[in-house]
């Protein structure tokens, strides 16, 4: 596909490289066109015709790749803000982050939500709905952002001890949190705006801005911490300013390059019905997502009351768990583009397929994890915690990765499935499933927890993927069913 006319092959004498960079540059130009490389890197994918398995490949990794990077660079930042500030600030932060994940999670559970019914109407060929949809949206957003700002902006003082942030971190915590609240605008206009470019098929463009959006966050917090000495204030402004920067850059991106995505006065006009498909499928992944968000800071109040060797245990276990769960949800989220628009061009049959070779693809990668886990589990522990820790530490962190690896089968049925059901209009079992989510948290942090100890946090998370997948599946071959009726008629809002 790339290669160009006069590529070099048979009867063509190879060049020597090196004896002159120039000449070597131009004949490269000549014989490759870049050109056609910058087009094929900026399509968007067409999910509802074409291979399956490589329109589904195509998409999935620059989104592995960004949610990769995201997990890396939440790292980067943890250790800039210790290493520059000292361990009270970076308590601060960890002591405000539950609560600034939580509305983050809600915003974007929202324009997860829009961005599917974009989705389903570009699949069904519908552009002017699509863009009367998209202003809806811009405006909802604003609304939304508004809203959980100035909610939590006054009531801040108690959250932070609802959370029961210690009084010697409170001040810092309250700073920061303050600065994240207000800027919650910005963090949704990127999510926004990419999530609207996934529902298209570009998942490229979004990587893009999101590895400028890192490499800008990480400039700034290091010219805010360590030369203006702005302390964990400067680290809340740096996000939120890398993130306005993004989602500026998308948007003028979409306004230049993306013809579909222009929107006019006219695209404005209020429709009761438009704005209710939005606030429905959107409320209910914002639902679903602070749910599952709730139930972790629930959870992590169990794993507190354990002691500090199996805490730090679980949390060096914790952080490469996460990173090895980074495929799934690079699943869950083609699931919920490749669904939708196929769905909105009534591509029932597509959907079982594409589904079926996402389920493939993470049970392949569910047994790969599981092998380097098995292998290694002891040494990745260590390398979080310190050789010289004690050994409850490596091994409580090995245990937790160990149980809960062998059931990340489970894991890619549940968050791939559930994010299909939200792209065919299923609302409801997703949401169920995150309920059910929820009260095992709750069980296994007030009732297991005080009774078995540890082992009811490695079991909790297991338990969840294991009920929430023959939940949601059951769900999905009933729906799938129905769908692949003859002249089945299902409504795209």
């Amino acid at each position: 596909m790339i290669p160009a006319k006069g590529i070099p092959g048979r009867g063509h004498r190879a060049e020597p490289i090196g004896l002159c960079r120039q000449f070597y540059v131009r004949r490269l130009h000549r014989h490759v066109d870049f050109n056609c490389i910058c087009r094929y890197a900026l399509a968007m994918l067409k999910l509802t015709e074409g291979n399956i398995t490589r329109q589904l490949v195509l998409f999935a990794v620059p989104v592995l790749l960004g949610q990769s990077l995201q997990r890396l660079y939440t790292l980067a930042d943890t250790v800039l803000v210790g290493r520059l500030l000292g361990t009270s600030s970076l308590a601060a932060v960890g002591a405000s982050s539950t609560i600034a994940i939580f509305l983050i999670v809600m915003t974007n559970g929202f324009s997860s939500g829009f961005s599917i019914v974009i989705a389903q109407q570009y699949g069904a060929g519908s552009r002017e709905q699509m863009r009367k949809s998209l202003a809806s949206a811009y405006l909802l957003s604003l609304g939304i952002c508004a809203l959980l700002s100035a909610a939590s902006l006054a009531l801040i003082d108690n959250l932070l001890a609802w959370t029961h942030v210690p009084q010697d971190i409170f001040a810092q915590a309250k700073e920061y949190l303050q600065i994240v609240a207000a800027g919650l605008f910005a963090t949704m206009m990127y999510n926004l705006t990419a999530d609207i470019l996934r529902a298209l098929g570009d998942s490229t463009v979004p990587l893009v801005f999101l590895i400028l959006s890192v490499m800008l966050n990480i400039a700034l917090d290091y010219f805010f911490i360590a030369r203006l000495g702005t302390g964990v204030k400067g680290a809340a402004i740096a996000t939120v300013i890398s993130q306005l920067v993004s989602g500026t850059l998308c948007i003028v991106f979409c306004a230049l390059k993306r013809p579909l995505l222009k929107v006019s006065m006219q695209d404005f006009a209020f429709s009761r019905s438009r704005y209710s498909a939005l606030i429905s499928q959107g409320l209910a992944m914002s639902l679903m997502f602070s749910v599952v968000s709730a139930g972790s800071v629930i959870l992590q109040g169990g794993i507190n009351s354990l002691g500090q060797n199996l805490i730090a245990g679980y949390t060096a276990g914790r952080k490469y768990l996460e990173l090895f769960m980074t495929p799934a949800f690079a699943l869950s989220v083609t699931a919920a583009a490749f669904t939708s628009q196929n769905f909105g061009a009534k591509n029932y049959g597509r959907i079982r397929s594409g589904i079926s070779r996402l389920l493939l693809f993470g049970f392949i990668w569910a047994t790969a994890a599981s092998a380097v886990i098995f292998a290694f589990g002891s040494r990745m522990t260590a390398s979080v915690t310190g050789r010289d820790a004690p050994q409850e530490v490596i091994r409580a962190g090995t245990i937790y990765m160990k149980s809960n690896v062998v059931f990340f089968y489970f894991l890619v049925v549940l968050v791939t499935v559930r994010t299909a059901l939200q792209g065919m209009n299923r609302k409801k079992t997703p949401i169920a499933a995150s309920l059910i989510e929820l009260a095992v948290k709750i069980a296994a942090a007030i009732i297991l927890v005080p009774k078995i100890g540890f082992a009811a946090i490695c079991a909790a998370e297991p338990s969840i993927w294991i009920l929430g997948a023959a939940w949601v599946f059951t769900a999905y071959t009933l729906a799938l069913r129905k769908l692949l009726k003859p002249q089945a008629e299902i409504p795209l809002s």
